[in-house]
C-alpha cells in the first residue's frame, strides 16, 4: 500500500466542510495494483464530495464538472480511469473549463 495526495480546489472543497474558501489537501491510502477507478469508488463511499460532485459510481465515470490532473498530466493523457495508482502519486480535482475565445473586435474603415 502507498499514499496518494489529493488536492480539491475551492469550488469543491466546501462540500467537504473545509473552513473558508480554500483548497483541501488529503492523503489517502492506495491499495496495491489499484486503478484510479477503484480508488475513486472507495473515495465516493468515504467522502461525500466524490460521490456527489466528482465520480458517479453508478455510471462509473467522472462528472463533466471536473478535470482530473494525475501526476501533473491530464488524466486522459495518463491512462484514464484505468491508470494504476502508485505510492506518491498526486491527483488534483479542478473545475472543468469550457468555452472559446471572445470575438475579436473589427474596425471598419
Amino acid at each position: 500500500m502507498g499514499k496518494v495526495r489529493l488536492e480539491i480546489w475551492p469550488w469543491l472543497s466546501h462540500h467537504e466542510n473545509a473552513t473558508g474558501f480554500r483548497r483541501l489537501v488529503l492523503e489517502e491510502e492506495a491499495r496495491d495494483g489499484e486503478s484510479l477507478r477503484g480508488f475513486l469508488n472507495r473515495m465516493a463511499e468515504k467522502h461525500r464530495v466524490f460521490g456527489e460532485v466528482i465520480f458517479d459510481r453508478q455510471a462509473q465515470e467522472l462528472s463533466r464538472q471536473v478535470t482530473v490532473i494525475y501526476n501533473e498530466r491530464l488524466l486522459e493523457l495518463a491512462g484514464g480511469l484505468d491508470a494504476p495508482l502508485r505510492d506518491g502519486d498526486s491527483l488534483s480535482f479542478v473545475p472543468a473549463f469550457a468555452g472559446g475565445a471572445a470575438p475579436v473586435p473589427t474596425t471598419e474603415s
